[in-house]
């Protein structure tokens, strides 16, 4: 008698949670936003904005060495006493004044450089997240679900799901279906 007890609202239960049974997927948004056409893109350009600042770079420090290198040549005549050295340490001067200059212009430029990169691939994060988000709605929307669940290796929420629940590749081709319009 106790096991019918138990075992009747357990059946109801049961019945109860199938017959209101969500439908569940999982989307991998780490592979959605590498597999998203309109990200591939934007760090392409951003790639060629990195390189860009890396090449300005290597031509300050180019100009910076050359002015070292004539530094160090006035140095070795300041040390000669035959040369006459007012003129020549006045250029000196001159020279160590334009070295530091143009290092903290190097400096300035280095920081510039690095702070708008790092904006640009968080406003690539921010864009790209919001059509993420809209794809995911249309796909659920078109496959019945309930609710999605992002299943990213970097998020600790998910720690196994069936291929099955997994719709990251449809979204993957809604995102690139809907930025070729």
């Amino acid at each position: 008698m106790n096991k019918i007890k138990i075992i009747i609202p357990t059946f109801f239960i049961l019945v109860g949670s199938l017959l209101n049974a969500q439908k569940i997927a999982v989307v991998d948004v780490q592979k959605t936003f590498d597999g998203y056409q309109k990200v591939k893109d934007a760090r392409e350009r951003l790639d060629r904005s990195k390189k860009i600042a890396v090449e300005e770079l290597e031509i300050f420090k180019d100009e910076l060495e050359k002015i070292v290198k004539e530094l160090r040549e006035m140095e070795e005549k300041l040390k000669n006493p035959n040369i006459e050295s007012s003129n020549l340490k006045a250029s000196y001067q001159e020279k160590l004044k334009k070295a530091k200059e143009k290092q903290e212009d190097m400096v300035a430029y280095d920081k510039r450089a690095k702070a708008t990169i790092a904006q640009r691939q968080r406003n690539l994060l921010v864009e790209h997240l919001g059509d993420i988000r809209e794809a995911v709605k249309k796909v659920s929307s078109a496959k019945g679900l309930d609710l999605v669940i992002n299943a990213s290796e970097t998020q600790l929420g998910v720690f196994y799901f069936s291929d099955k629940l997994d719709i990251t590749k449809d979204v993957i081709l809604t995102l690139n279906a809907t930025s070729k319009e």
